[in-house]
């Protein structure tokens, strides 16, 4: 009796030692990547106003991508809505977004971002990704007063607005 406890005592702490080596070997568990990898360009949208700048709200914005297909219906009816996280393409150096103020009935107009890429290590959990630099911006003139480039670095940097859109 005491021998058959001394096994099963012994089977357990095999298994024990088996799970923690296990674990110890699964590396998404041990080093999960906790950092953004994914740059955004934020975009604000602004009104001249008796000579001043104010924030305009959209009442009904559509910013569609028509490079990048996984961004195509990146915003579709945002209601009320200013500021926009965009995304840049890894693969092309330039990214061309519609936007339409109110999808009821005001015009589209085409902007154009052109960029350059830059690899950058995040961390080894992460990987690789790229961060880009702005270089110019054009856009057609159907609502759009101006885009302009505020800051033309685009990272994972939070609270950092790279491009305004004036009406």
């Amino acid at each position: 009796m005491a021998k058959a406890k001394c096994h099963s005592i012994l089977a357990g702490l095999c298994w024990s030692v088996a799970a923690v080596w296990f674990a110890a070997c699964n590396t998404a568990v041990r080093n999960p990547c906790l950092e953004p990898t994914v740059p955004k360009l934020n975009v604000g949208c602004y009104q001249y106003r008796a000579g001043a700048v104010t924030d305009t709200l959209l009442p009904n914005a559509v910013f569609v991508s028509l490079d990048i297909d996984s961004a195509r219906y990146w915003y579709y009816g945002a209601d009320k809505i200013n500021k926009f996280a965009l995304v840049l393409s890894p693969r092309r150096d330039t990214a061309r977004w519609l936007l339409q103020a109110d999808s009821g009935f005001s015009q589209m107009d085409t902007i154009t971002f052109i960029y350059e890429r830059k690899l950058k290590f995040y961390s080894n959990a992460c990987g690789y990704g790229y961060d880009f630099l702005l270089s110019r911006v054009l856009s057609s003139r159907n609502n759009l007063d101006s885009v302009t480039i505020f800051t033309k670095e685009v990272s994972t940097k939070a609270g950092i607005e790279n491009v305004k859109i004036f009406f």
